[in-house]
């Protein structure tokens, strides 16, 4: 696996950013296909069920 993502402090994050960091492991770990809609991962398995995982900063 590559290195991790360190982001500086003080750096501008936002919720696109988490969510790009979080689909390669989609691709690599799961079965199914993932694609990314702005804050928002669309997860779906091979057998057609789906998921949407969406990341909103609380602080």
């Amino acid at each position: 696996m590559a290195d991790k993502i360190a982001w500086d402090a003080g750096a501008e994050v936002t919720a696109e950013d988490v969510m790009a960091s979080l689909k390669p492991l989609f691709d690599e770990y799961l079965f199914g296909t993932c694609g990314q809609q702005g804050d928002t991962l669309l997860y779906t398995l091979p057998d057609g069920r789906a998921f949407r995982l969406k990341a909103e900063r609380i602080k």
